[in-house]
């Protein structure tokens, strides 16, 4: 293992909390879309049944639905 491979996991770890938040955040306004305006989760290309399994998931789980 070499220096830069310490560097780039240092640098994975302190991100890691960033990436929780925009997930948290990103599930919190899809479930406001999926309770105010479910036609524009459609406009968009997500069913509902997508959007219910996304906010489901855990704020460290990977993102399976993306706005296009």
């Amino acid at each position: 293992m070499t220096f830069e491979d310490d560097g780039l996991r240092i640098r994975a770890i302190f991100s890691l909390p960033a990436t929780w938040w925009r997930r948290s955040r990103f599930r919190a306004e899809l479930r406001a879309d999926l309770r105010d305006k479910p036609e524009f989760l459609r406009d968009i290309g997500i069913g509902v049944y997508e959007a219910q399994a996304e906010v489901a998931r855990y704020f460290w789980e990977a993102l399976i639905v993306e706005r296009r």
